[in-house]
């Protein structure tokens, strides 16, 4: 049976993360959300459904699968931003005719062809419409709707990691305190001695973790360079905290540099639940730990603070002698408060410069993708 996995209209409240990328390919883990999908048994995609904006950076990291094709054969439809188990794959698979529901959410749906085109024609899973005529299920399921929801599911993350790879052995100068959870550690990664790792943690392929550094709680995505204290945080991948300073309760892009001593807040002196701005709407959290989402290719200075619950966006930078705003738009050169717009041309020049720095490169759908983010910048 063909296998449809989708972006729904909510895809943007798991910005900026979600700015460059479908929510299907966010770290949940040492996987992205695909990645789960396609490890359990006898799932097969055919095709991915995705913001316009990015159907062709969605082909090119996903070759072979057909991105918002014309047309669809009978099939289920899986929502990308779920957790998905074998056991609610097949109860899906085996109730045809029907939508499946997480509270106000659609999730899931098995359809045939006719019904997916009218459905299609109405806006499909990007709009908020719901197919004619079926069957509407409830089904019990862990759906990220914010990104704090997936710095939640971490320990469940680890330990599911921790049952499917064995963790390569580290020094004995390294303290490794599995007292609430594993410590899961992916070939290919330097771990400096005198380094302290309190599961649950995850550290992916090609990474690095400096002299001294502490780590309680995380998932670090592969290629990245740690140091300093890190708390409750998830990276994506391919991103520099070679310093000290504390970074707690966030989640990075890949891409992303933290100047020496970067430190934020992850908790509020009256110990209030911690709002945010996402997707332009004030969201509480309601979690008294948040600290700071930092989307791709966003940078910042030596010695800068964040505050709680701060948003940033993608290709910023980010200069500051005081708190920054806890808003900062995409592409922002934000100096001392003020946000101007970065020059795009010169952000490639450095981003194109990082990126060899790893034997990689910008393609061509990249920087269109990139760009058009900068100009609905520049536009708002």
């Amino acid at each position: 049976m063909n296998v449809i996995v989708f972006e729904d209209h909510k895809a943007l409240n798991l910005e900026p993360i979600s700015l460059t990328r479908p929510v299907f390919d966010i770290r949940c883990g040492a996987k992205t959300f695909i990645e789960r999908v396609k490890k359990l048994d006898s799932i097969d995609i055919s095709a991915l459904v995705v913001r316009d904006e990015l159907v062709d950076v969605t082909r090119d990291n996903h070759p072979g699968t057909s991105v918002n094709p014309d047309r669809f054969n009978d099939g289920i439809w899986l929502n990308g931003s779920v957790l998905w188990s074998s056991g609610q794959i097949e109860e899906i698979r085996s109730t045809p005719g029907t939508g499946f529901f997480n509270d106000e959410d659609m999730i899931a749906l098995n359809l045939s062809s006719k019904t997916i085109d009218q459905w299609m024609s109405n806006g499909g899973p990007l709009s908020m419409k719901t197919p004619k005529g079926i069957i509407k299920k409830k089904l019990k399921v862990k759906k990220a709707n914010y990104l704090w929801d997936i710095l939640n599911w971490i320990p469940q993350a680890v330990q599911e990691i921790s049952e499917q790879i064995t963790s390569i052995p580290v020094d004995p100068n390294v303290a490794i305190d599995e007292s609430d959870g594993p410590v899961v550690i992916s070939e290919n990664v330097s771990i400096q001695p005198f380094v302290y790792l309190k599961g649950p943690v995850f550290i992916g392929s090609g990474s690095t973790i400096n002299a001294h550094s502490k780590i309680e709680k995380c998932i670090i995505g592969p290629g990245s360079k740690i140091a300093g204290e890190l708390h409750g945080t998830i990276f994506q991948g391919w991103s520099n905290k070679a310093h000290d300073g504390y970074l707690g309760d966030s989640f990075v892009g890949e891409w992303v540099n933290f100047g020496a001593g970067t430190t934020n807040s992850n908790l509020k002196n009256n110990y209030s639940p911690v709002s945010i701005k996402v997707n332009g709407q004030n969201v509480d959290s309601d979690s008294l730990f948040l600290g700071l989402f930092i989307g791709d290719h966003s940078k910042t200075a030596i010695g800068t603070q964040f505050n709680t619950g701060t948003n940033v966006g993608v290709g910023c930078n980010i200069i500051s002698h005081t708190f920054p705003n806890r808003d900062i738009p995409s592409f922002s050169f934000h100096y001392n408060g003020s946000n101007k717009n970065m020059d795009f041309d010169q952000f490639l020049d450095s981003t194109s410069k990082v990126k060899a720095r790893r034997g990689q490169s910008l393609t061509e759908r990249e920087i269109i993708l990139l760009r058009n983010i900068f100009l609905a910048r520049h536009n708002s």
